[in-house]
C-alpha cells in the first residue's frame, strides 16, 4: 500500500472512530440530560454503556440496572434475555456487579463455626434481631464439612439511639 493510501485510511479510521465517539458522548449526554430532568429523584446514574440491541442504553444506578433509548425518552425496568441461549443478560450483569472476591472478605472479624471437616466454606451476612437469619443459621447446621463465616449486618431500621 502505498504512503498516500496508508495516509487516507489512518484519517479516515480515525474520523470514522471520532464519529462513534462523539455519538456515544452525545448520547450519553443526552440520557443523562432528560433522565435526571424527568426523574429528579433518583440517584445519578453511575455508568451508561450499549447493549447488543443497537439504540439500547444500560443504565446502571449501584447494582441497579435500567434501559433506555439513545435520548433517555422510554424506560425498561427488568431482564433483557437473549434468546439464542437463553441467558439473562441482565442477571449476569447484576451478578457480576455484585460479587464478592472471597480472599478479600475479613475473616478473622466473622464468627466462625464449622461442622465435620470444613473443607467446604461459606459465608453469611445475618441480622442478629433477624428470624428468618436465625431459622437459616439452624437450617446451615445439617450441612456437613463446611465451614461457616457469618459477619453480622443489623437492619439500620433496628438500631436504636
Amino acid at each position: 500500500m502505498s504512503i498516500l493510501r496508508r495516509i487516507l485510511f489512518a484519517v479516515l479510521c480515525t474520523s470514522a472512530l471520532a464519529a462513534t465517539v462523539q455519538t456515544a458522548s452525545a448520547d450519553d449526554n443526552a440520557i443523562r440530560k432528560n433522565i435526571a430532568e424527568r426523574f429528579p429523584e433518583w440517584p445519578k446514574i453511575d455508568e451508561i454503556s450499549k447493549t447488543p440491541i443497537p439504540g439500547l442504553y444500560e443504565l446502571r444506578l449501584g447494582s441497579e440496572i435500567f434501559y433506555t433509548d439513545e435520548q433517555g425518552n422510554h424506560l425498561i425496568e427488568g431482564a433483557l434475555i437473549e434468546t439464542k441461549t437463553r441467558e439473562n443478560l441482565t442477571e449476569a450483569r447484576v451478578a457480576k456487579l455484585t460479587a464478592i472476591d472471597f480472599a478479600s472478605l475479613p475473616l478473622k472479624d466473622a464468627i466462625v463455626w464449622k461442622q465435620g471437616t470444613g473443607a467446604r466454606k461459606l459465608v453469611i451476612f445475618a441480622d442478629p434481631n433477624c428470624g428468618y437469619c436465625k431459622k437459616f443459621e439452624r437450617d446451615l447446621q445439617q450441612i456437613k464439612d463446611v465451614t461457616v463465616y457469618t459477619f453480622l449486618y443489623p437492619h439500620p431500621r433496628r438500631r436504636f439511639a
